[in-house]
């Protein structure tokens, strides 16, 4: 089993480290990780400067490759040196990637989703922390205990149906800070989004104005959905993302098609 384990947190992170330490139970892990801190870079890819790529090693010592890359950029760099994985896992993420908002803006999403569009099956792990960790190098939780748990869940999937895979995009999971014996894994789908987003103004020694975006977290999610599980119910998250439109959804846009003439 030929293992890619990439993220958006830079290659110091503890979770990746996590990840990929407990990822080596299963085969063969390569971790190709960017150089620093890449949060909200979604899925860009770097067209406008050289990348460089180096050997290096996680917080443990487990080898790896590090970049000035985009999280999306690691699979191709791990395919020019090592060919196609069998499988992707990214994380362990500091901060959930709950909502359809967050999936989209995630660079450690990113690598999954650039994964399952090569239909490599492919795996997001994120942990929810405290604001004042976001984008931190080392986070509070049960790191071991969810790197153990993303482990088992990827090995669980990895067995679905060629029917399954070729409908889900990736997988995406999400933890709570802390993991208790009682704690359930819930399937659910996702939330639209998780916050209010607005710009904080602000002005510099110099007079001028600059703006912070940041944003509040909403407080009437869905009950039904991700985010308040992980928030308010404290349970671990798993839902199969898919881009492709059902056959009903292609059958009805076809008749409002119909209805459409040319000028």
């Amino acid at each position: 089993m030929n293992i890619l384990i990439g993220n958006d947190d830079g290659i110091n992170s503890s979770g990746l480290d996590a990840l990929a330490t407990s990822a080596r139970r299963w085969g063969e892990v390569t971790v190709v990780a960017p150089e620093k801190q890449q949060s909200a870079r979604a899925k860009s890819m770097t067209f406008h400067k050289p990348l460089r790529v180096s050997s290096t090693r996680t917080t443990s010592g487990i080898p790896a490759y590090v970049c000035n890359a985009s999280p999306a950029d690691c699979l191709f760099i791990y395919q020019h040196f090592k060919g196609k994985p069998d499988v992707v896992l990214s994380g362990i993420n500091g901060g959930d990637n709950t909502s359809i908002h967050s999936v989209l803006t995630s660079g450690t999403v990113a690598v999954a989703l650039e994964a399952g569009l090569q239909n490599i099956p492919a795996f997001a792990f994120s942990m929810d922390v405290p604001e004042h960790l976001f984008f931190a190098r080392d986070f509070a939780g049960d790191l071991e205990r969810a790197a153990d748990l993303s482990l088992r869940i990827a090995q669980a999937f990895y067995r679905a149906s060629r029917d399954f895979w070729s409908q889900v995009t990736f997988v995406n999971v999400n933890f709570p800070d802390h993991i208790q014996d009682t704690t359930r894994l819930t399937l659910v789908e996702l939330e639209t989004y998780k916050y209010t987003n607005y710009l904080v103004e602000r002005t510099d020694p110099r007079g001028e104005t600059y703006y912070w975006l940041w944003g509040n977290k909403r407080t009437d999610l869905d009950q039904q959905k991700d985010s308040y599980h992980v928030y308010m119910e404290k349970n671990i998250t798993v839902t199969p993302v898919s881009f492709a439109g059902g056959k009903a959804v292609f059958e009805e846009a076809n008749r409002l098609l119909a209805t459409v003439t040319m000028p």
